[in-house]
């Protein structure tokens, strides 16, 4: 009864009030951004992040099998992008630091140069045998969800509200092995039609 109330409330809201909720929420997120994140060595390290992860999955990437391994990387980085905005936007984690107010997930540099290309690495290296891709990504979804996540708790750029870490690790494992699924389809599709 009290959901069908709060639907109704939220409904009966004109949307000139929604608008000017949301421009006074980004008002203060730009205000918050420049002087709180805006050229700080955390927003820095945001940068090179975002740098250096294109340049290192270019360097390291299998050119003979380019698209295979870009559309597992695309699988999944749209998939943890997706996540990451539910989650963002419902309050359950937020972004003390980020590289811009208007990039949404916040986090994105964390995103693509911290889980996908990593996922990427370990799609190309053990991505022909389940069993080794398994392993290696249940070591990776670990990693993410135990070391890095913490640490980019304890540098105050990723802060959980009421979110716990543990629960990330099946997430970022399940993630792994549904699109590796989806390639090891399209593969075996692609191979009925040569």
């Amino acid at each position: 009864m009290f959901e069908l109330f709060n639907l109704y409330t939220l409904n009966s809201l004109p949307i000139d009030h929604l608008i000017e909720v949301e421009k006074t929420y980004f008002e203060s997120l730009n205000q918050y951004w420049e002087n709180h994140n805006y050229l700080t060595a955390r927003w820095w390290f945001l940068v090179i992040l975002s740098v250096l992860a294109p340049i290192t999955w270019w360097k390291f990437i299998d050119k003979k099998r380019l698209i295979e391994i870009t559309s597992f990387g695309l699988f999944y980085g749209v998939s943890a992008i997706i996540l990451d905005s539910i989650g963002s936007n419902a309050m359950v984690w937020t972004y003390p630091v980020r590289l811009t107010p208007y990039l949404i997930p916040q986090l994105y540099p964390y995103d693509v140069g911290i889980v996908i290309v990593p996922f990427m690495y370990v799609y190309q290296r053990f991505g022909d045998k389940a069993s080794k891709f398994l392993i290696a990504n249940g070591i990776l979804s670990a990693f993410l969800a135990f070391i890095a996540e913490p640490v980019m708790e304890m540098l105050n750029i990723y802060q959980e509200i009421t979110w716990r870490n543990i629960y990330s690790f099946p997430i970022y494992w399940l993630l792994g092995v549904i699109c590796w699924l989806i390639i090891k389809r399209f593969k075996k599709i692609e191979l009925n039609y040569k």
